[in-house]
């Protein structure tokens, strides 16, 4: 999921010290704190920063080209979601996260858009659905050309906008409280679907959501969910299981963000 122009050394320093450097990626002056926390959540599942790897808010806000608010408030998020751990004498550092961790996030995910599909199915306006349209023509665009981050801030924004039309504040609080759009992340690095596929998943939830069917809205999105996070299991069992006599890698080489 990387920028053709997007070149990033190793996550560690030069000097082995475990320090992030992910190279020079100036993004903009008013670049939002998602953009940051997605980006360092990219590295993390695909291993160019490890665990242990320290995050240096002044190094990091250099490499964005942005102030270290933005950057504050990433790590904030990211320390919220555990894949940041802080310490009084280390700052900030790559957490190593515990596999069965990766999967706990998904049936809460499912719960709540579940809900919001269902109560955003007979009161969601015509232009959202024409926007939830766009969003998955996108998707299968993105897809095609192979465009993985174009492909997930597209997916982000589906769910998002689904969550946004339920008109349930508590349940929009919540969902955006606990960053539970990651898992999105998680999907595209880990299921080995090809981006076409997730994109076509979302297609039963659009039609549940044109036909104003909350009960099948709801079944639709929780099935989208939970079906996404049996794949995350799956992929973490197979990496698990020795393969002709050949013994299990390391918990640290399995996923990327261990």
């Amino acid at each position: 999921m990387r920028h053709a122009n997007d070149q990033r050394p190793n996550a560690t320093d030069s000097d082995g010290n475990g320090s992030s450097s992910i190279g020079s990626r100036v993004i903009g002056r008013h670049v939002l704190r998602d953009e940051i926390r997605e980006r360092l959540i990219e590295d993390i599942l695909e291993g160019r920063l490890q665990a242990g790897s320290r995050l240096v808010e002044t190094r990091l806000a250099r490499e964005f080209g942005v102030s270290q608010a933005p950057v504050r408030e990433a790590l904030r998020d990211l320390e919220m979601l555990g894949f940041v751990v802080k310490s009084a004498f280390r700052g900030a550092s790559v957490r190593r996260i515990a596999e069965s961790e990766l999967t706990e996030i998904y049936p809460i995910r499912a719960a709540l858009e579940g809900v919001a599909a269902g109560a955003a199915a007979t009161r969601m306006a015509e232009s959202t659905l024409t926007r939830l349209e766009a969003l998955l023509a996108t998707m299968y665009s993105a897809g095609r050309r192979g465009d993985g981050r174009a492909q997930v801030e597209a997916d982000i924004a589906f769910h998002c906008t689904v969550v946004e039309a339920s008109g349930n504040g508590l349940l929009k609080q919540f969902w955006n409280a606990m960053r539970l759009a990651t898992t999105t992340f998680l999907t595209v690095s880990m299921s080995h679907r090809s981006l076409v596929e997730l994109a076509e998943r979302h297609v039963p939830i659009l039609t549940a959501l044109r036909a104003r069917d909350p009960a099948a809205a709801e079944a639709a999105m929780r099935q989208h969910i939970e079906e996404a996070g049996g794949w995350i299991r799956s992929a973490i069992e197979q990496a698990a299981t020795p393969v002709d006599g050949a013994r299990p890698k390391p918990e640290r080489d399995r996923v990327g963000m261990l």
